[in-house]
């Protein structure tokens, strides 16, 4: 079977959508199939992919014009060109422009396609994001969400149950990519013995740094130290609440960080921390860190709860989330102190890194690979199904 992946966020990096693509090819490509790749990235930048053929990309020099305008028609013809050199099977969309065009393919050239958004719809009713994604949802042969939370809550928007052709199928993760030689980060002054927290994201306030700031803030007695690992429009905030709450010299901000400088941030972190404030349809995040191993407190987001799945109680403290769709914020701080002060103080009773790396090796990207084809197959051999019809005037909650 010929699998092409349209992805609007492939030029992103680090990013979740460009590692599930490399990793979602190869472990196509290891069980015999082949595996195309459309999508844009910057002219400067070269953009390795492991697929089957050349990516087709769109070279872009400047970002906010040719980035968001044009996609959809950039897609459907370099569809209609691979189409012409080797036949493709099943069209994979990775996000709503990507599915547009998919769609537009398809009305010319029969060939049926997978909607996977990546995100949850938070739009309310009547605006053009929300009329698009019903529309697509609609119209797709297959929907493939990034878990079974996600899928029933993209459903959910719409008020209609999850079809048939509806499925959540979550991101795999690697224990390997924490091995190999490690290197601590230049200019980062960790005290030695002191418990290190991690949290690896962008930095923006839906990631919810922020208020774990104001949670350390608390437990400003205890010995801890941490460490965000990212970048991104927040960066200038976090450092004034650093300033504010009096945590500068025991919270790092050290930058997007990668190869062996983020493993030996794995390998040398007590737990890992990360707070999303909004619904978390996967959680890469998280699969990464089980995969290190560490145990790790975090809110109970979206999907949050199903990656931990089985270590839920053996390797997680998450707290409940209270407001919908806007957090209360101050309504949590309580819960995720207490979460953080027994995590820091009896981590040894309660914490195990064996059954984070057990759920983690239950998460291959091999069996993710398996549900895409699967539900390829079905997109394959079926017709879309019937129209969603509103059946109640649904608010933007989380509610799934």
């Amino acid at each position: 079977m010929h699998i092409c992946f349209l992805s609007e966020h492939f030029h992103k990096s680090p990013s979740g959508p460009r590692k599930a693509c490399m990793k979602l090819a190869e472990a196509m490509l290891e069980l015999g199939h082949r595996v195309s790749l459309i999508g844009i990235a910057p002219k400067t930048e070269d953009q390795p992919w492991t697929g089957s053929r050349p990516a087709r990309l769109r070279r872009y020099t400047w970002k906010l014009v040719p980035v968001k305008i044009g996609r959809p028609r950039f897609y459907a013809h370099e569809l209609a060109a691979l189409h012409k050199e080797e036949r493709i099977d099943v069209v994979l969309a990775m996000g709503l422009e990507a599915g547009a065009a998919a769609l537009r393919f398809r009305t010319k050239h029969c060939v049926p396609y997978l909607l996977n958004p990546r995100s949850y719809l938070a739009e309310p009713i009547g605006h053009p994001k929300y009329k698009l994604a019903k529309k697509l949802t609609e119209q797709c042969n297959a929907f493939v969400a990034l878990s079974n939370s996600a899928c029933v809550a993209w459903y959910w928007r719409f008020g209609a149950s999850v079809p048939q052709n509806a499925v959540g199928i979550l991101n795999g993760c690697d224990t390997r990519e924490h091995e190999g030689e490690v290197e601590p980060p230049p200019d980062l002054r960790l005290q030695p013995g002191v418990p290190l927290l991690l949290s690896v994201g962008m930095l923006r306030r839906p990631k919810g740094h922020h208020v774990v700031l104001r949670a350390l803030a608390e437990l400003r007695n205890e010995p801890w130290q941490l460490v965000i690992a990212g970048e991104g429009p927040a960066r200038a905030e976090l450092e004034r609440d650093i300033l504010r709450h009096g945590l500068v010299g025991r919270v790092h901000l050290p930058g997007i960080v990668e190869g062996p400088r983020l493993r030996w941030l794995y390998r040398n972190a007590t737990f890992f921390v990360l707070f999303p404030l909004y619904f978390e349809v996967c959680g890469n995040a998280f699969l990464e860190a089980m995969a290190a191993g560490l145990p790790m407190v975090a809110s109970e987001a979206g999907a949050v709860s199903e990656v931990v799945q089985s270590s839920l109680q053996s390797c997680a403290k998450l707290v409940r989330l209270k407001g919908s769709p806007d957090v209360d914020e101050d309504a949590v701080i309580c819960d995720l102190v207490e979460a953080l002060q027994t995590t820091l103080v009896a981590r040894q009773q309660f914490l195990s890194a064996d059954a984070s790396l057990s759920r983690a090796r239950e998460l291959t990207w091999a069996s993710s690979a398996e549900g895409y084809l699967s539900a390829c197959k079905w997109a394959v051999a079926n017709e879309p199904f019937a129209p969603i019809y509103d059946r109640s005037p649904l608010s933007a909650a989380w509610g799934a």
